[in-house]
């Protein structure tokens, strides 16, 4: 009888419950470790470690005694990092190099890769480079993740004090100062890597909300497909591919975020894993084929070539889709009311929640203001959109003062520009 391979998963939050059931029901043994007891995750796990995915050491002890088969995280760059390595000292397959994660990870070095292969980013200004900054600006850690560190300066004063805190983000001190593009709109597109070969497997729009002068703007809904999906496709989409294959990626999940303003797309982010929308999800129901099952078999061996996207290149899109986001303003929730029943609704396929009953939540204009993501499939335009409308009168978040916590909503149909 086959040995029962074992897949040790890095991090116990709650978006990882899926990553432990379709494990498990690709007949798996799933362990799952971090340094939290209480991690979602573990309770699904068949077992669980309270070891932190930063000690490598006592991880790699840990896996050669249990004979770890396979090693796997998502949604998470810090613990994309700590598998890298840790998969390289156990001589286990991972889709990325520590230098293919340093590009993806360091703004600067993306920006760089963008340049050279003809894909537009947005102007930047250096220090001393004699070019007159123009307000407003947008500060960054130059390797963070899920926003944080970033203000929206509009004068001197503000630059200042936005490029300490950035550097307080910033694993290696160093901070881009960029033109910010004050838009409601960008467009975000995702492709897949499967032994050299390069697909597109979704182009979407995606809406965000800026509540404030110095907070950066952060998610409300990514609709799929993108409204300007020919467009991308015409004008940039060869020369992505190209830069990918030009980066040395062979396989895994890349996420390339832009900004649209005047018919021109200004891309300025890349992630190179599972990306916390799960798009995954949305992308299964389009094509029938589950990349989350993709990268859970390459993490343990398994040839990934019967998994067929052929079919499914340059952003197909069968139904129209989205990913919801729910923003919280200042407080501490005390209710959540409506979400047992838009779980009911057939075309939601799934509710991801990071905060809840009892959360204080800061304005931070990061992720961390975030309630959770809705995944949502229907069959027409005009189904998303009142499936968005019924969610948006259904779901209430209350706070200890009774007030509405909910930062902004989504309008279903909103035109793009």
């Amino acid at each position: 009888m086959e040995r029962q391979k074992k897949l040790l998963i890095l991090g116990g939050i709650t978006h990882m419950i899926d990553v432990v059931e379709t494990a498990k029901n690709m007949g798996l043994y799933t362990i799952v470790t971090d340094n939290n007891e209480e991690s979602p995750a573990k309770k699904n796990a068949d077992k669980a470690y309270h070891i932190s995915t930063a000690d490598i050491d006592a991880l790699e002890a840990m896996a050669r005694q249990e004979q770890i088969d396979g090693v796997l995280t998502a949604f998470d760059d810090i613990n994309t990092w700590n598998a890298q390595l840790l998969t390289e000292r156990l001589g286990l397959p991972f889709y990325a190099t520590k230098e293919h994660l340093e590009i993806s990870s360091n703004k600067d070095r993306f920006k760089e890769f963008c340049r050279r292969f003809d894909v537009p980013v947005i102007e930047q200004y250096e220090k001393d480079d004699g070019v007159p900054v123009r307000y407003p600006v947008i500060v960054k850690p130059v390797d963070s993740y899920a926003s944080k560190g970033i203000t929206v300066c509009q004068n001197e004063v503000e630059l200042y004090d936005a490029v300490e805190k950035a550097r307080r983000f910033s694993r290696h001190g160093r901070v881009l100062v960029e033109r910010f593009i004050d838009t409601n709109h960008g467009v975000e597109m995702y492709y897949t890597l499967q032994n050299g070969e390069v697909i597109l497997s979704a182009v979407t729009d995606r809406f965000v909300h800026n509540q404030g002068h110095q907070s950066p703007p952060l998610p409300i809904a990514t609709i799929y497909p993108s409204s300007h999906l020919a467009e991308f496709v015409s004008k940039h989409d060869a020369n992505i591919r190209e830069m990918l294959r030009g980066m040395g990626l062979k396989n895994g999940l890349v996420l390339i975020q832009s900004l649209y303003e005047g018919g021109k797309f200004y891309i300025y982010e890349m992630g190179y894993r599972l990306s916390g929308e799960q798009h995954y999800q949305i992308v299964k129901r389009q094509t029938d084929v589950n990349l989350l099952e993709m990268m859970i078999d390459f993490a343990v061996g398994e040839d990934i070539s019967k998994y067929d996207l052929s079919n499914f290149d340059d952003g197909f899109m069968r139904y129209p889709s989205c990913n919801l986001s729910v923003l919280l303003g200042p407080g501490t929730i005390r209710e959540i009311k409506g979400l047992e029943e838009i779980l009911d609704l057939p075309s939601v396929i799934s509710w991801v929640p990071t905060r809840e009953v009892g959360d204080e939540i800061t304005v931070t204009g990061s992720y961390s203001q975030m309630l959770g993501r809705f995944n949502i499939v229907c069959q027409t335009i005009e189904e998303l959109n009142g499936t968005i409308r019924d969610i948006n009168r259904t779901l209430e978040v209350v706070s200890e003062n009774g007030e509405d916590m909910v930062l902004a909503r989504y309008l279903a149909g909103e035109k793009v520009s």
